[in-house]
């Protein structure tokens, strides 16, 4: 009896513990959002990294940050991960914004489980999305993809063996009941916010002072979502083996710039290994800004550029951009024959004045100077040679008419010139341009 009652204790106890989830600890920040950009949904994303962690045993942590205040990615996220987890197995993915830099910090079995492969796929998954929710979704579906393939058949075998080492105990209970485990179905994704990756300026290439990153950004924000067309701002050290075109297509394609739904933008590239420069443009960017209109723009900011006054020439560019925005949506695009009338200063009104007074001048006193025989008269008779015309007939006679006639060219209508296009490596048409500075 005593037997057949510890057997029933055994069993219920057993069930009771199959009943209770492998809960990870409670209120632990699994989606650590320094920069605030997740809000809406940080609940939602954080209780799927909870059931992650639970479902495979592995924390599965995501950190983003401003800055790292100077002590790089991977100390950063050790830091944060053993604050949080301590010596718990685990990967935790970091984003750093001011740096523009990301790494995979890996502990335990997430040493064993992920490769580097793994890492860059783990970060192109997050990466690849044009809003930050998106982001954090596709990087968890993407961890879970690998778990489920790496350890999921041994989850699953081990599973199988306690389900019939479970069903044997069960059978020495007295009413043979069986409890159901409830599982938790997934809340389907909600609408996305409009977040963006990466902001409008991005000086990777170090050219600007904290200060003029600061107003330039401001100013680049307000064109963008004033004329809802995004114009961008990027400056690196180099191109990592690309072509410019190549280099600005992708970094607008792949960092979530562009309005609405044919990302309508403009980007200027600059890199400073070769002295490149490139502007990409895209969606509606394609229309207001044409080809003979991007000549224009580079030839009022290159020379700054090239003197290494960086601010001034991307200020430049920046107020040219809204003012050819406006003219696209206002009447037509600045193109061939229909580009900006250059303002002529009153200055040099008055000193082309001045100027032809003076060399009126001085040919009239030269002139005066070689009549020196010559004196003045006060009577016109005295101007007269008496006898030095005689006039003793004359007359009119009609011979014939000749006609010229001259073809009036008239504008092109449409403009003329014109974008050209290509196709980017992710299948975006693109216009633009480039060269050196």
């Amino acid at each position: 009896m005593k037997k057949r009652f510890f057997a029933l204790f055994l069993a219920v106890l057993l069930m009771m513990t199959w009943m209770l989830p492998v809960s990870a600890d409670e209120g632990k920040n699994y989606i650590i959002d320094e920069m605030d950009v997740v809000t809406d949904y940080a609940t939602e994303l954080n209780e799927r990294a909870s059931a992650l962690s639970d479902t495979y045993g592995i924390n599965v942590t995501l950190l983003m940050t401003n800055t790292t205040n100077g002590d790089g990615s991977p100390y950063y996220a050790e830091e944060s991960y053993r604050a949080s987890f301590g010596d718990a197995d685990g990967i935790m993915l970091i984003w750093s914004y001011e740096e523009a830099e990301w790494y995979i910090y890996k502990q335990g079995k997430g040493e064993e489980l992920f490769s580097e492969a793994d890492d860059d796929e783990l970060w192109q998954a997050f990466a690849n999305n044009e809003y930050y929710d998106e982001c954090v979704d596709a990087y968890l579906n993407k961890a879970e993809e690998m778990l489920e393939e790496k350890i999921g058949p041994a989850l699953e075998s081990e599973s199988q063996e306690i389900m019939e080492s479970f069903a044997v105990i069960e059978n020495t209970v007295a009413d043979n009941t069986v409890i159901p485990v409830q599982t938790e179905q997934k809340e389907e994704s909600q609408s996305i916010p409009e977040e963006r990756l990466l902001p409008r300026l991005v000086d990777r290439g170090d050219l600007l002072t904290d200060r003029e990153e600061s107003e330039l950004l401001a100013k680049l924000d307000e064109i963008s979502e004033r004329q809802m067309l995004d114009v961008v701002v990027v400056t690196v050290d180099g191109l990592e083996g690309k072509t410019a075109m190549d280099y600005a297509d992708d970094f607008y394609d792949y960092n979530g710039y562009g309005y609405g739904d044919s990302r309508d933008g403009i980007l200027l590239l600059i890199s400073m290994e070769e002295r490149d420069w490139r502007i990409s443009t895209c969606g509606y960017g394609i229309t207001a800004f044409t080809d003979a209109g991007q000549e224009y723009i580079s030839d009022k900011f290159l020379p700054s550029l090239s003197d290494g006054d960086y601010s001034e020439a991307f200020t430049k560019y920046a107020d040219l951009c809204d003012a050819f925005i406006t003219q696209a949506r206002e009447d037509k695009p600045y193109d061939v024959g229909n580009l900006p009338k250059e303002k002529l200063s009153p200055l040099w009104i008055f000193a082309d004045l001045l100027i032809g007074f003076i060399i009126a001048a001085i040919i009239g006193f030269i002139k005066k100077g070689s009549l020196t025989s010559v004196k003045m008269q006060y009577a016109a008779q005295d101007y007269i040679v008496d006898n030095s015309v005689v006039l003793t007939h004359s007359s009119d006679r009609f011979v014939n008419t000749i006609v010229t006639t001259r073809k009036i060219e008239k504008d092109d209508d449409s403009g003329g010139g014109g974008s050209s296009t290509h196709v980017s490596s992710s299948g975006t048409t693109h216009g633009g341009s480039g060269g050196k500075f």
